[in-house]
């Protein structure tokens, strides 16, 4: 299963440096997120997935990646659900890898067109991929 992922990525890089609609790359990176979790649970017993893979690289000595998984699911949760506790824990985060937004009108609260977003996820993954298989 897992193995269906390097083409997932590569697939998804290649879309990342089209410029398409947020919309079009909200629901993306949401899908992205979904099949990554999906075809790498088998690599934790219990729990939700995206902490487990951020305490793991955080035991791995590789923070900055940690932090990297960390503020972007908590992005994907902010994409889907809106404000909540995933966005007031990333409005108090010291820095991040893409743009958040303070709540007005009708506006997105996190910026996928900028920051190079798409293309931070794909990497994110990518890099959190091949630690996973390391093991």
């Amino acid at each position: 299963m897992s193995a269906e992922i390097p083409q997932l990525l590569a697939q998804a890089r290649e879309k990342a440096a089209i410029d398409v609609p947020a919309p079009q790359i909200e629901a993306e990176v949401i899908d992205l997120m979904a099949v990554f979790e999906a075809r790498m649970q088998h690599h934790f017993k219990r729990g939700p997935f995206y902490k487990k893979l951020r305490a793991l690289l955080n035991e791995a000595g590789n923070p900055v990646l940690a932090d990297s998984v960390h503020h972007y699911a908590q992005a994907i949760n902010v994409l889907k659900h809106g404000t909540g506790a995933s966005y007031r824990e990333l409005k108090s985060a010291q820095s991040l890898p893409f743009t958040l937004k303070i709540p007005a009108g009708n506006i997105r609260l996190v910026d996928v067109t900028q920051d190079e977003f798409y293309l931070g996820v794909v990497d994110t993954l990518t890099q959190a991929y091949a630690v996973l298989n390391a093991r």
